[in-house]
């Protein structure tokens, strides 16, 4: 089987694709299949896709195969990796899982590609503390630096999305996310298979997953000034201009603080969303494969041993923590920049979804998380494919009292404006690349139901636009600019873009 067992109980799924077996991951304990002609490059699989093969710039048609191995690994709550949720756990935890990987593979330094957020935020972790087993950097998708909400924010996910109270908070809350990492460029059917494939992943059932992942997106995870001005390997940058997960904006912010890198270059994919690496994948793969083949070792470098010592003697600066550098470098845990009291509340809150997990397992499955997992195919005939679809949600909520109830935002402090909705009619083979990526099909591109007839649903009940547009949505994807701080915040907005050097600028800060 494609894992590895790494230290911490952490079992890490891995797919070693290659021009021979690119859609099936190799089951050698070693990386048998590399072609040692050829430089490797190492991918981290977000969350929102069914698994590695199914991102462009990895699937097996993608040009990156001819000049590159390429070994993908699912992260802790990732995908197929199986991991115990920790209070310690954070992005540098995760970054020692994956050197724990390079070691029981013995790869070599190499190019590492982390599209997504979370991914961005673990990879970024990754080459601070292991800087010589990273050659570049790229990031697709990238967070901000700081928290998106504060910890008693986050909080108001307990309700929303943890542990709901009615089987509709958790669908409008995953409808919201899902709208804020593909924007308008999902169909109706789409938009309802992707939700299906989150309910699948990240219901109650699973609810310390959900923290887990929820937890690295929205809080802060030390990310400093002082972390990535240490990193010395050429980053590439690439951002959806309509990125409703993280405003591109924060594009300019990272080029500031990589003042150490070796270059800095960045893109903003025009008219593209947070998943752009998915809804443009071909500019995407262009200036990744451009990168990647610039910035090539001159000789192809052999199998380094990670530092863990000297990785804890990162932490240790980084985070003022003085007995980092005295911790088991054996134990991933020891890599954690948070605090010891961030730790305790951290192990509160993991209890409290543990229980969340004990009672939801004796309830019904919530609707629309039927269904198997790509690697599941042979459950098929026995698992029922969802019936329940986000469409026609309101048939089954129509004499629902919460239809015209308050809901609270996960940033109850932080205003929120999401652009409206367009309704749109669905364009055939608007997208040639996207395959069926699970029993339910997960394609691209505007969610919301399509000259919708009246009787589809409850007349009194709020639309789809309006809905997506309250302050009170339930699921915080992007700032609200207020009235004073409008100007402020577009000429903000379009600096940052400006200074990407009209979308398409490499700077040299050596």
């Amino acid at each position: 089987m494609p894992f590895l067992s790494l230290p911490g109980g952490v079992r890490m799924h891995y797919e070693i694709l290659t021009d021979a077996s690119a859609a099936a991951p190799s089951t050698s304990p070693t990386p048998s299949l590399l072609d040692p002609s050829k430089p490797t490059l190492v991918s981290l699989v977000p969350f929102c896709v069914p698994q590695a093969s199914d991102i462009p710039q990895l699937c097996p048609t993608s040009p990156l195969h001819a000049t590159h191995n390429i070994i993908a690994f699912s992260p802790r709550s990732h995908g197929r990796t199986v991991s115990e949720s920790k209070p310690s756990h954070d992005p540098f935890v995760s970054a020692a899982d994956l050197a724990f990987a390079f070691e029981a593979l013995q790869l070599p330094p190499s190019q590492l590609y982390a599209p997504g957020s979370i991914c961005g935020r673990i990879g970024v972790a990754f080459t601070v503390l292991f800087p010589d087993l990273v050659t570049a950097l790229a990031l697709v998708g990238i967070s901000g630096r700081e928290a998106k909400t504060s910890t008693a924010g986050f909080k108001t996910l307990d309700s929303a999305m943890f542990n709901p109270e009615e089987a509709e908070d958790l669908h409008e809350t995953l409808a919201e996310l899902s709208y804020s990492l593909w924007g308008d460029h999902l169909t109706t059917d789409e938009f309802d298979a992707f939700i299906n494939l989150l309910l699948r992943r990240q219901n109650p059932r699973m609810a310390m997953r959900s923290y887990e992942l929820c937890r690295i997106s929205y809080l802060s995870v030390n990310l400093t000034p002082e972390a990535l001005a240490g990193i010395r390997q050429p980053v590439l940058i690439l951002h959806g201009e309509k990125d409703k997960y993280n405003d591109a904006s924060v594009v300019g912010d990272w080029r500031r603080m990589l003042t150490g890198a070796k270059s800095v270059e960045a893109h903003v994919i025009p008219d593209s969303p947070h998943m752009c690496f998915i809804t443009a994948h071909e500019p995407v793969t262009y200036h990744l494969s451009t990168f990647l083949r610039r910035h090539l070792p001159t000789s192809l470098p052999t199998y380094t041993p990670p530092a863990f010592s000297s990785a804890l003697e990162t932490v240790s600066k980084l985070f003022n923590s003085s007995k980092a550098r005295l911790r088991n470098p054996r134990n991933p845990e020891s890599y954690s920049s948070l605090s010891d009291a961030e730790k305790v509340e951290v192990g509160v809150d993991l209890e409290r979804m543990r229980r969340y997990e004990r009672e939801w397992a004796t309830k019904p499955l919530l609707e629309g998380a039927e269904g198997v997992e790509p690697w599941e195919l042979e459950k098929a005939e026995r698992i029922p494919r969802p019936k329940w679809r986000w469409s026609r949600r309101h048939d089954a909520y129509a004499d629902s009292p919460r239809n015209s109830q308050t809901r609270f935002s996960v940033a109850s402090e932080v205003v929120v404006q999401v652009a409206s909705v367009q309704s749109a009619e669905k364009v055939p083979g608007s997208n040639p690349y996207i395959r069926p990526m699970s029993i339910a099909e997960v394609k691209v591109l505007p969610p919301l139901p399509v000259e919708a007839d009246e009787s589809d649903s409850d007349s009194s009940s709020e639309d789809d636009s309006g809905w997506l547009g309250r302050k009170d949505s339930g699921f915080v994807d992007a700032f609200e600019v207020l009235p004073d701080e409008e100007e402020k915040a577009k000429s903000s907005a379009q600096d940052a873009v400006d200074d990407v050097a009209d979308g398409l600028t490499a700077v040299s800060l050596s």
